[in-house]
């Protein structure tokens, strides 16, 4: 599911690019509103409804004791720590990579795309061992990206290709990283779980209070950058958004 989410990602950039340059940024925003739309609708026949519940069944009251586990909330920290910086890449490198729009478009494509395989390989470790070390590995790897290769590449330096070169490094081992992050909660889940001893933790409140997080993470982690001008990205005025990106994930571990 998490791969899947990645594949449109690949084709949108270029297509947004084109209808923004085309048509401008109100009926770009207009037609992906009416896209949106039409596309849930149609997709609605094809979902399987749920199970009735049986007259005879009596309601079941939500387990929460999980909510008392400090692993529960050590894990949720780490989560919306990581989610501070996790879309800030994505959201300003087309204007960091001032060389052409092109360019930037491509870096969110390949970011896009290693996603998938991300989401697939994290995913399949957490099947196979323990989600503090599934976390590690993803969060860590995630961090280096970011100091080793977004944070010496400037868009504007002497040697363009130099640029070009760390800017496609970084977007395919974040992706790859970063991406792949969400393929961890249910490794979180499993964890909880286990540590609660309760068979009847609702799996998808779990999942949707992991989700949220995330999103509290996002909205808080949209920050500003500095204004100096180096050869480095550290030293551009995105140099404040890279440290914070990277250390934001490198927390999350």
């Amino acid at each position: 599911m998490w791969a899947a989410k990645s594949v449109s990602g690949v084709a949108l950039p270029f297509t947004a690019s084109a209808s923004l340059d085309r048509f401008g940024s109100s009926t770009t925003l207009r037609a992906w509103t009416v896209v949106t739309f039409v596309k849930t609708v149609l997709s609605l026949p094809f979902m399987k409804p749920r199970i009735p519940v049986s007259p005879s069944a009596s309601p079941r009251r939500l387990d929460l004791r999980f909510l008392k586990l400090s692993s529960f909330w050590v894990l949720q920290t780490g989560n919306i720590i990581q989610g501070f910086g996790y879309f800030l890449p994505s959201t300003y490198l087309p204007s960091y990579s001032t060389t052409t729009v092109p360019m930037g478009t491509m870096l969110i494509a390949l970011f896009s795309g290693t996603s998938i395989f991300g989401g697939i390989v994290i995913g399949w470790l957490c099947d196979r061992f323990a989600i503090n070390n599934v976390l590690l590995f993803s969060s860590v790897g995630s961090a280096l990206s970011v100091f080793l290769f977004w944070g010496l590449a400037s868009a504007g330096q002497s040697s363009p290709n130099t640029a070009l070169t760390l800017l496609t490094l970084f977007s395919v081992s974040y992706g790859f990283f970063a991406g792949g992050f969400s393929s961890t909660w249910s490794g979180v889940i499993t964890h909880i779980k286990r540590d609660s001893s309760s068979s009847s933790m609702d799996t998808g409140f779990v999942f949707g209070l992991l989700a949220g997080g995330r999103g509290v993470g996002n909205v808080l982690g949209s920050v500003g950058a500095a204004r100096a001008h180096e050869a480095t990205g550290y030293g551009t005025r995105y140099g404040t958004l890279i440290i914070f990106t990277g250390v934001t994930a490198l927390f999350g571990a």
